[in-house]
């Protein structure tokens, strides 16, 4: 009889996440961005002014959530001209200027120097787990759909979103691989990278989620100061960024999200064929 999957996350009746596009996930070695103190001050007033009840905690990757943006306003600018065809009146200067309100995010969370999310060698760590995440959790589709394991439980690790949903997916899918012996005959996983996947998973969690008593011992006034704002900034963000929702929701629809990605979002939209250029027709006569 088949052996239960011990797993690290509870489980409970989530709904499928839409699947939309990240940049971070296409190009894997983007450039990482040191934020902007300029664009700090542009924000501080309309951050200052949110009531405290609207303000939203920043448990999110900025530099992720920097180029998911980015990604949203291209899609948007792109289209300006259907768009505006819908007859959706849309703030442009707004939309422009997402990018340097994601700045003021990655510069302010830079600041809160014992946040332990914005350190290099957290970034580094997350480039190597996404893409090894991504193997694992392929091959357990793949072999789930010849029963060598539960396709139920391969869609419950693959629900959630963020770096500690990451960090967790690896231990998880490791945990998966060895007791459903996913490796060898018929796998495109390998035992190494098994092993490899759970010890970047569990270090990862360690560094991503520190007791949060420690964290506070550690943060000045003046951090402390910076990661309310950070907080404000954020919110500014997740705002906008739903107000490209919307935006993008009057021009697709229901394929809003393969153009316009969740802040947060780790997968890649499938890209659809371009149509084919229409040949010149010789003039007659």
């Amino acid at each position: 009889m088949a052996r239960p999957v011990t797993s690290t996350r509870k489980k409970s009746p989530v709904a499928p996440k839409r699947r939309v596009a990240s940049v971070i996930d296409a190009e894997p070695d983007a450039p990482e961005v040191e934020g902007s103190a300029d664009a700090v001050e542009l924000f501080r007033t309309r951050a200052d002014a949110l009531r405290p009840a609207d303000v939203l905690r920043c448990h999110a990757d900025p530099h992720l959530a920097y180029h998911n943006a980015m990604s949203g306003r291209a899609a948007l600018l792109e289209a300006r001209a259907e768009i505006d065809a819908t007859g959706f009146r849309v703030d442009w200067t707004r939309v422009e200027g997402v990018e340097s309100l994601a700045l003021a995010v990655v510069y302010a969370a830079s600041r809160v120097s014992a946040d332990p999310r914005i350190t290099g060698e957290v970034r580094a760590m997350l480039r190597e787990a996404r893409p090894l995440r991504a193997l694992l959790l392929s091959n357990a589709r793949t072999l789930s759909l010849i029963g060598r394991c539960s396709p139920a439980e391969v869609a419950r690790i693959e629900r959630g979103l963020g770096s500690v949903d990451a960090a967790t997916d690896l231990v998880d899918l490791a945990v998966l691989h060895t007791d459903r012996d996913l490796v060898g005959t018929g796998s495109a996983v390998t035992a190494a990278q098994v092993k490899r996947a759970k010890a970047l998973g569990t270090d990862l969690l360690k560094k991503i989620r520190p007791a949060t008593a420690s964290r506070a011992r550690t943060r000045t006034s003046g951090q402390e100061a910076m990661l309310a704002l950070r907080d404000r900034l954020w919110t500014l963000l997740v705002q906008t960024n739903e107000y490209f929702e919307r935006i993008a929701g009057a021009r697709w629809g229901r394929d809003l999200g393969a153009h316009v990605p969740r802040l947060q979002a780790r997968y890649v939209a499938k890209k659809r064929a371009k149509k084919p250029a229409e040949k010149p027709v010789a003039p007659t006569g």
